[in-house]
This record gives structure tokens, C-alpha cells and sequence, in this order.
């Protein structure tokens, strides 16, 4: 007596390959570090346009900047920082203005010994200012805690805190710290006018902007490279399987 053969077992099924696995786990790790690096950018920076002439020549109206949000209000002297008008003493405008910073809490700002503005009793030379405006008017400021004293590199077209007072340290937004924008940007030259005077402090220098451009780049490429090696890894894999399908079995 025969019997029917028996009927077909499921078929096999198939497992991702290891090479496909680890090309899955390379893009991944591309999505990590380029949400880290993009992440890091959004909401450690943010973007301006300078409105008016008051900083010429360092920057000129029109000019996009990168301006680093400010850690605890901390700012140096010679620092380009964008603060809420409304942060001066004498002030009640509204908006946002960028000076450079001259002065912080404790310094004696004046003008003028022999025609150059002075902290603390120490001339400065200033060469990122525009020529011809380094002594205006006679002015001594000592500059409160808890502020800053700031001026534009245009002195001849500037309102700053000559007019206006002194700038509370919680009104400052942040260092602008390149022009351009976050994927393509020029860093500002940090001054040396008042270190070469003697004051100690330098400008702040930022490092982390191009060091994030490198996370968000590092991580295209390596979503890139993954998302190649994953096609070509199941391309093989199905090859292989279609020939070993059209192979004749063996007995």
C-alpha cells in the first residue's frame, strides 16, 4: 500500500546575512551622530543679521552672524556680543543690538589719553575700530556688578553704553562668533588690544562650531557608506540564492 507523499515542510527562512547587519548598525551610528552634531547646532546657536553700520569695519549691515548662545552670562573684554537693547541702564528699547565689549564689572572705562580709549588706567590701541573716531568726547565709567560696558567699532555712529549706560549681564544673548552661517562659517579673529595692554583675560574662542561640523559630516558619511553596503550586501545575498535555487539537487 502506498501513501501520498508527504507535503512540503515551511520553507527556510532566511536570515539577514551578518554583512548586512553590520552595515545597518553603520547607519545607524551615522543617524546618531549627525542628530548629535545638528542637535548640538540648533540649540546651542543661532543666526543674526547685522542691521546697522555701528560695528564697521569689523561688520558691515547685511552681514549674516553665528552667535553662540552666552553660558552664564559669562563675556571677556574684546568679545563681539548681540544684546537685548533693552539691557542698558538708561535704555527701554526693544530689539537686539551687536557691540563689542570694553569693560566688565569692576573696570574703569574712559576717554580719551591721547586719543585712545582706556581701561583701568591703560591705553588701548585699537585697530579693528573705524580711523578717525578713537577720542569723541571725554567720558569715566565705572562699570557696576553684574554688567558690562560696550561700544561700536564705529565710534562716530554708534549708540552704546557711552549714551546709554552699562548692559546687564543677563541681557546678553550671546558672542557672535563668525560671520556666514553654521555650515559655512568665517570665525571672528578674537582682538589682542586688550591683552597687549596688559589686562588680563583673553576674547572667547570658539572651538566647538567646527568640531560639530565634523560630527554632522562624519555621520553623512557614514549613513552613506552603510546605506551603500546594505543594497550591496542584500544584492549578493539574493544572488546567491538564486543560484542555489537553479542548482539541480543533489542525491
Amino acid at each position: 500500500m502506498s501513501f501520498p507523499p508527504a507535503p512540503p515542510g515551511p520553507p527556510p527562512r532566511r536570515r539577514m546575512s551578518r554583512a548586512a547587519v553590520l552595515w545597518i548598525v553603520v547607519m545607524v551610528l551615522g543617524v546618531g551622530a549627525g542628530a548629535y552634531g545638528f542637535g548640538r547646532l540648533m540649540l546651542g546657536y543661532e543666526a543674526y543679521v547685522t542691521q546697522s553700520g555701528n560695528m564697521l569695519p569689523t561688520l558691515a549691515p547685511g552681514d549674516r552672524l553665528v552667535v553662540r548662545q552666552a553660558d552664564d552670562g559669562e563675556v571677556h573684554r574684546g568679545d563681539v556680543v548681540a544684546i537685548d537693547m533693552s539691557a542698558y541702564a538708561d535704555s527701554s528699547r526693544d530689539g537686539v543690538s551687536v557691540v563689542r565689549v570694553v569693560g566688565v564689572a569692576g573696570d574703569t572705562v574712559a576717554c580719551c589719553t591721547d586719543d585712545h580709549l582706556s581701561v583701568n588706567g591703560k591705553p588701548l590701541t585699537e585697530p579693528y575700530i573705524t580711523p578717525g573716531y578713537e577720542g569723541l568726547f571725554q567720558f569715566s565709567a565705572v562699570v557696576p556688578e553684574g554688567a558690562i560696558f560696550v561700544e561700536g567699532d564705529n565710534r562716530g555712529n554708534s549708540d552704546d553704553s557711552r549714551f546709554s549706560g552699562p548692559v546687564r549681564l543677563s541681557g546678553v544673548v550671546g558672542v557672535v562668533v563668525a560671520t556666514g552661517t553654521v555650515v559655512t562659517p568665517k570665525p571672528l579673529t578674537p582682538v589682542t588690544a586688550f591683552t597687549d595692554a596688559g589686562l588680563p583675560g583673553t576674547p572667547y574662542s570658539d572651538g566647538t562650531l567646527g568640531t560639530l561640523r565634523w560630527w554632522i559630516l562624519g555621520g553623512f558619511v557614514l549613513f552613506v557608506a552603510g546605506f551603500i553596503g546594505l543594497i550591496v550586501s542584500v544584492v549578493r545575498n539574493a544572488g546567491r540564492r538564486r543560484r542555489a535555487a537553479a542548482a539541480p539537487p543533489t542525491h
